[in-house]
């Protein structure tokens, strides 16, 4: 693996380990109404992580696609939970 990739790894870690805390904040919430979380926002950068994981694959980088597919499966929980409990 190639040094830049390494780099991408890191700081894509870094990024997604900080979106965990706010599915699980949003989760904790259960049932009460996700008045307060923007529907646009997330069907926006959702839509967002899931292009840059198809970049990602397009171009081979491990570390963008990893990351991304990942932060889009954090995403869409949170959206999940926007259409449920709205």
């Amino acid at each position: 693996m190639k040094r830049i990739e390494i780099l991408g790894l890191l700081a894509g870690t870094c990024t997604t380990s900080a979106f965990i805390p706010q599915v699980f904040t949003v989760w904790s919430m259960r049932p009460v109404p996700a008045a307060a979380i923007s529907l646009p926002m997330y069907i926006f950068f959702s839509a967002g992580v899931i292009g840059w994981a198809v970049y990602g694959f397009k171009i081979r980088s491990q570390s963008i696609l990893i990351m991304n597919g990942i932060t889009a499966l954090l995403a869409l929980s949170i959206l999940v939970y926007k259409c449920m409990y709205g």
